[in-house]
């Protein structure tokens, strides 16, 4: 099993009606580290609650190569815990500190192995208001 993240299919209905290039730029997903840069929104009330509705927030999609595989993402050193993706494999994260957060996707489906990807941020450019 194998997992796939990008953001080639985001799109402004799947983003609470921003534009993905709202909130980044020149984003490159590697083998362990996200790269680009994160925009500062100063309203992004739909994602986040009143107390995280500005910051720098990035989206990404993420698949599995196993069509019925569960696929969880996790900001790591983020305020809340892991989520389970829906059907269109979209998370929305807010950044605060790229030093000691990652992002972490887990993909399990019955009859396979899980299987664990984690990108630093430490190279994220992000924009100040």
């Amino acid at each position: 099993m194998s997992l796939t993240v990008d953001t080639d299919t985001l799109s402004s209905d799947k983003l609470f009606g921003k534009q993905p290039s709202d909130l980044q730029s020149d984003i490159v997903i590697g083998d362990d580290a996200i790269t680009g840069t994160l925009k500062y929104i100063a309203d992004y009330s739909s994602a986040y609650g009143d107390d995280e509705k500005s910051g720098n927030f990035i989206a990404l999609h993420c698949t599995s190569n196993i069509e019925d595989a569960v696929i969880t993402a996790q900001l790591v050193n983020g305020v809340h815990g892991a989520v389970t993706l829906d059907e269109d494999k979209i998370c929305i994260f807010r950044i605060t500190d790229k030093t000691t957060q990652s992002i972490k996707f887990t993909a399990s489906a019955d009859g396979y192995d899980d299987v664990t990807v984690e990108y630093a941020l430490t190279d994220l450019e992000l924009l100040n208001a």
